[in-house]
Formats: structure tokens, sequence, C-alpha cells
């Protein structure tokens, strides 16, 4: 019988466990692997500020998952509803898939409701960044607020860069002296985990571009749609444009299953720092956005990615029955879009395997600050979609 195989999730670990898992056992094993996404398309989440800016299309942000076809893998358009461990069977609104080995990796949900985020304009969408270059189309002059509430969201560099961003765009557009932007984080300084370098330039951009910095917020209030505020702490922030980041939360499936465990930032999934395999389970591997802040590093592509190939790789070599170094990630690579340039950050990562995290902070710096870096942001980001199936 051939060893089952099955991969939760059409994101960034998804597709890349798929595609690793297909090249190392391919005539040299039997395997069947199966995919089940919500959607029949892989969208690189990074393009979406790209789609809700105007710079490209949804087409070309993504990848029909039917491609996997060529590699032996098989996809399933489904929802996942549940995961039994114990019993091996996942539960999605398609019926029920046995496995002999799970790779899940669902992103994570985006917490809308708290703090009322809905009133708000986003990109982590496909529906949500449509809506928000209508709503750039339509705005001609106010006040624009970035309200990040909370400091575990996708793609922790994301705030710093939209306002940089939006700044360009209305100065191309004219109207900047028209346009007052604000930027509302849990930081005490902007970008604060990269680095005093990081934090630097980053402060000296919003100080030449008269953005304004509201930092270090421990008491995030809701936003009020009727009078257009946003709460922090005893101030209100006006806004015309809001703009949100949701904090990030346990995808549904894994809630009340052993998969999980408490931390101090959340309930995330509980995984070996350095194989992504479940802390419980020796058959189920959680390389997803849902295990990330459980081993100390931040909610994004890149660790993800590096990850779910740690994760493919031992279940590759497991059914090859061959020694395998998971490859874990030991280095992290930031390319930033500040609108009028682009920044490209390294962070060394030590992987503490008696402690079961992954140390970085402190370690990040700077290794191009340049025009040119948002050309190589750009390729960088294509070039990962156009190679990961």
């Amino acid at each position: 019988m051939p060893k089952k195989v099955l991969i939760l999730g059409g994101g960034v670990g998804g597709v890349v466990a798929a595609k690793r898992i297909a090249e190392r056992t391919r005539g040299r094993a039997d395997v069947e692997i199966t995919l089940i996404s919500d959607t029949d398309y892989y969208l690189l989440p990074p393009l979406l500020v790209n789609i809700a800016l105007g710079d490209i299309s949804p087409q070309q942000a993504m990848l029909p998952l039917s491609r996997f076809a060529y590699r032996g893998v098989k996809t399933v358009k489904a929802t996942v509803k549940k995961i039994d461990p114990d019993n091996r069977t996942v539960e999605t609104d398609q019926g029920k898939f046995q496995y002999d080995y799970l790779i899940a990796s669902l992103g994570t949900d985006f917490d809308f409701k708290s703090y009322n985020l809905a009133a708000g304009n986003h990109n982590y969408t496909l529906d949500g960044a449509l809506k928000f270059k209508e709503a750039l189309a339509n705005f001609h002059g106010g006040s624009v607020v970035v309200y990040t509430p909370e400091p575990v969201y996708r793609c922790g560099v994301y705030p710093f860069e939209i306002v940089g961003q939006l700044d360009a765009i209305f100065r191309k557009r004219g109207i900047r002296d028209k346009v007052d932007i604000t930027l509302i984080h849990p930081f005490q300084r902007p970008i604060q985990p990269l680095g005093p370098e990081a934090v630097k330039i980053t402060e000296e951009t919003f100080a030449a571009k008269n953005i304004r910095y509201i930092g270090g917020v421990t008491q995030p209030g809701p936003v009020d749609e009727k009078t257009k505020t946003v709460t922090v702490g005893s101030e209100k922030v006006k806004y015309d444009l809001l703009v949100v980041v949701p904090p990030s939360r346990l995808p549904k499936p894994f809630e009340g299953t052993p998969l999980t465990a408490q931390f101090p930032n959340g309930t995330w999934t509980a995984i070996n720092v350095l194989t992504g395999r479940s802390i419980k389970y020796d058959d189920v591997y959680l390389p997803g956005e849902h295990s990330m802040p459980a081993i100390g590093l931040p909610t994004a592509g890149v660790p993800v990615h590096f990850t779910a190939m740690a994760s493919a790789n031992m279940v590759a070599g497991e059914i090859l029955g061959e020694p395998v170094d998971p490859a874990q990630i030991n280095a992290m690579t930031c390319a930033m879009d500040y609108g009028e340039f682009g920044m490209m950050f390294n962070c060394d990562i030590k992987l503490d395997l008696a402690n079961n995290k992954a140390a970085w902070m402190g370690s990040c710096y700077s290794i191009l600050k340049s025009p040119l870096g948002k050309l190589i942001k750009d390729l960088f980001y294509k070039t990962w979609l156009a190679t990961t199936i």
C-alpha cells in the first residue's frame, strides 16, 4: 500500500511541502500525496499589497494548484473542519481523509472582530485588497491612520512599509499636502525587533515624510466608525481613511485538539523547532504561521517556507529510509519597500534546541538601502511565486 501523505493548506507552507516531497520520492517510493486547499489557486500573500496599491492584477499574484498534477500530487478543493490526530483523520466539507503522515500549514485566522477592525481597509485577503484599492481611488485627502493593535500579526514589517508606500502614492497624485499619515503600533519605536539600525533608518524616513508614529501602545481600543476615531489609551485619533492590521489567531481546525499549547503570546500549535514535527505526534508536522509564535519566529512567509521544507525533508527521509538533515532556517532575509526606496535586512538565526526556540533578535543588519531595493523586492517575490510549484 502506498504511504498516504496529506497536506493541509494551499499557501506557502503547503505548496513548498508538496513540491519537496514529490521531488524527493518520485520514482523511488510508493507515495500518495494529497493537498487540500479551500481555493483552487496558490496566491503569494506579500503580493496582496501590490494588488491593493494597483501595481498588479490578482492573476499576476497567483498560480493554479492544478499545476501540481505533473508532479503526481492530487489537489482537492475543500475546507478543513476538524483534525483528529489520534485516529489519523481530517474532516472536511468534502468528506474525511486518512493519512500516514500529515503536514498542516493553515496560516492564521485574522481577527477583525476585536477592536472593530472590520470598519477599516486591509489587504490580508484578496477581497480585502480589491476593496482597499477602491477606497484608495476614492480618497482625495484627509487623515490616514494605519492601526496595528497587537504585536503578533502577519508580516512584521508591513505596517512600516505601507505608510511609506501610501506617502509615495499620494505624492504622485499631487495630494500629499492634503494628507496626514499616522501609524499606531505596539512597538515603542518603529520596527524595533530588527535592531537599532532599522529603527534609525525608519525614524529618519518617517521624519522626512512627515509620518506620525504613535508607539508603545499597551491599551489598544476599539474603532468607532460613527465618529471615525481610533481609541488609543486616553487619546482618540481621527481618520478619514483607516487601514487595519488584524491580530493573528489560531485557525479553527486546531481548536480543542491536542496539537496546541498555551504560550506567553497566545495559543498556538506546538512543534519541534528543528523539524516542524508536532510535540505529541510523530506522524504530524505543523509548519505554518500557527506555529511560528511558539518557537520565536515571525508569522511570515520566509520562516514558514523553511520550516515546511524541514518537515517535508523529514517525511521524505522517513519514507525512503534515509538519514535526513532537515535544513531548517539559519538566516532570515527581510525585503522592505518604503515607497521611494527599498531595504534588505538579514537576521542570523540560532536554533536553541534545548529551549526549543529560534533566536534572531539582536542579530539583524542591513545589506541594502537603495531605490534598487524596491526592484529587488519585486523580483524576489515574483521569482518566489514562479518557482513555487
